[in-house]
């Protein structure tokens, strides 16, 4: 079903966003230090929040749907219909964001960051859903290669903007840098989604494709709100609790964790979300995810154990010797991972059921849960403490899924043996 190409096209798509992340946070830590590393961060969460709303959701829907259906004619009014509810979806949080950014600056960065630069990420947000929707679409017809062709062009904006902050810029400027290359990237690609998706001859129905979609934007707003949102809300009560710089270093060690968690979630995303779309319902599906979690789990652990022997060399290479964590605090942090991984093997078994009142359930075990136990055990709040919990939220998060798609899957079965 996904050919040698595909897999290897995905890897390297994967390889790519790493070392583009990578780098940038290489070139951030040596020319500002690990408050610029935590404060670039914050921005990003305010990109993902907007972004994530439509990523999460419509666009899984789509890639889930582009799978299980084959006329060409529904196929264009998906895509259509994807592109409207996604950016419309992501143009309201946007605009939510804007209308609160004076408040926001002062309670998520006690004012470290203007407002305008708020507005810019919002922006960013909204033009990422663009290329993102092109993306979906690919993925679903098991087109990893022209993905990773459109992921080399995406690279360039980090590229750019690490170029930039070596150069000397700040933030605001990083910013309208990473805006402006957005804009160029997203008008060529609106224009191909624009001869994609036209409507050729005959009539095109996709009322009873376009009605599946729509059950995918509660999940977006859940995932795509819930997870950035909680992650804007770590970071500043651990801030206040602790300071920038331990917020950075935090930060710092999710990254190098992000080689392995990133790896697996493009795994899972790029290669068994497609086959667990076309197989569920069938005897197939417990195979895919049997292979999937044999797949991803294995290696991950493995990889995740080498970080951590090697915690301080890598930190120090990804950022600078001043990046150091406690072997607890990285131990934690690096099993927390891994149970991540494998919560995510059952999320996306749960997006190929349509499952999306149980993945909107579960998403409040996950990061707003994490959110929620480092609000309540603040008081003497230490690293260590904070990878305990991370560790303990994903654990609790893990079984939820893990219930969650055995009850839908012995549902279905039960379904079609009557």
């Amino acid at each position: 079903m996904t050919s040698i190409q595909s897999v290897l096209a995905a890897f390297a798509i994967i390889l790519i966003d790493l070392l583009g992340r990578a780098g940038l946070d290489k070139v951030l830590a040596l020319s500002g230090g690990p408050a610029v590393v935590a404060l670039w961060a914050q921005l990003q969460s305010v990109v993902e929040l907007v972004s994530a709303v439509t990523l999460a959701g419509v666009l899984q829907g789509l890639t889930v749907l582009i799978a299980q259906i084959s006329d060409p004619r529904d196929e264009r009014s998906l895509l259509r219909d994807a592109l409207k509810l996604g950016l419309g979806t992501s143009v309201a949080v946007a605009l939510i964001v804007i209308l609160a950014s004076p408040e926001l600056v002062v309670w998520l960065t006690q004012k470290k960051i203007d407002t305008d630069l708020f507005l810019l990420a919002a922006l960013a947000g909204c033009i990422t859903v663009v290329p993102a929707t092109l993306n979906a679409y690919w993925l679903g017809k098991h087109q990893q290669q022209r993905m990773l062709a459109l992921a080399l062009l995406t690279s360039a904006i980090l590229l750019l903007v690490a170029a930039s902050a070596w150069f000397g810029l700040h933030l605001r400027g990083l910013m309208w840098m990473q805006s402006f290359a957005l804009a160029i990237i997203g008008i060529v690609i609106w224009r191909y989604l624009q001869q994609l998706s036209r409507t050729r001859a005959g009539q095109e129905d996709g009322a009873k494709y376009f009605r599946k979609l729509v059950k995918f934007v509660p999940v977006g707003l859940a995932i795509g709100i819930m997870s950035p949102v909680s992650m804007l809300l770590v970071r500043s009560m651990l801030s206040g609790s602790l300071s920038w710089s331990d917020v950075g270093f935090l930060q710092a060690l999710w990254r190098s964790t992000e080689w392995v968690t990133a790896t697996a979630a493009g795994v899972l995303s790029l290669i068994f979300l497609p086959r667990f779309s076309a197989t569920y319902g069938s005897a197939q599906f417990k195979k895919e995810m049997t292979h999937a979690g044999v797949m991803v789990l294995i290696p991950a652990a493995c990889l995740l154990l080498l970080i951590f022997f090697n915690q301080r060399v890598m930190l120090a290479a990804l950022y600078d010797a001043r990046f150091m964590v406690s072997d607890e605090t990285a131990a934690l942090i690096m099993l927390g991972s891994w149970i991540r991984i494998a919560s995510w093997v059952f999320l996306f078994g749960l997006f190929a059921a349509h499952r999306t009142w149980l993945i909107m359930a579960g998403e409040i075990l996950s990061l707003p849960l994490y959110a929620l136990l480092l609000w309540l055990f603040a008081d003497g709040m230490t690293l260590e403490r904070t990878a305990l919990l991370y560790f303990v939220s994903y654990l609790v998060y893990l079984g939820f899924n893990a219930i969650a798609l055995l009850y839908s899957s012995r549902k279905i079965t039960g379904s079609a043996a009557q």
